[in-house]
């Protein structure tokens, strides 16, 4: 009996579609936007740094976009690609476009981690990139807000 089962069992595996690569990510597809609080130069003037991120889907189920980050004397676009599932993201690297900041960064480096907490805020994982002007910024705080 046990020879017959294992065939059945190998053909409804062959038979059974598997999950596209990135399924669970595609959630994640929209407009972010992270605004840091603004700080105080010692000229008096307050600085302010605006984060943006955009996600699409792409050809072959993936997700990509830009992320662009600008502000007081910050000014970088990035090619970015998104991998993970429905409640985590990860933020990956694919090329510099414009501006100055990413130079030291290399495809495939993961510059941020975005997880969908139970209450369905956007906590932030910072990993390559950071905030700019905080400097006591806390993994898991809400950062990143959906548009």
């Amino acid at each position: 009996m046990m020879t017959l089962f294992l065939p059945l069992v190998t053909w409804v595996s062959l038979l059974t579609p598997a999950p596209a690569p990135a399924a669970g990510v595609q959630s994640w597809a929209g407009n972010y936007q992270y605004e840091e609080t603004p700080v105080k130069a010692l000229a008096g003037y307050s600085m302010a740094m605006m984060w943006k991120l955009s996600l699409q889907p792409q050809a072959g189920g993936a997700l990509g976009g830009q992320l662009g980050v600008e502000g007081q004397q910050t000014f970088m676009q990035m090619k970015v690609r998104a991998s993970g599932s429905p409640t985590d993201a990860q933020i990956i690297f694919v090329q510099g476009i414009e501006g100055q900041g990413y130079q030291q960064l290399k495809p495939g480096d993961v510059l941020l981690r975005l997880h969908k907490a139970p209450n369905g805020k956007v906590q932030t994982y910072w990993v390559k990139l950071k905030p700019r002007l905080l400097e006591t910024y806390k993994d898991g705080q809400v950062a990143f807000v959906r548009k």
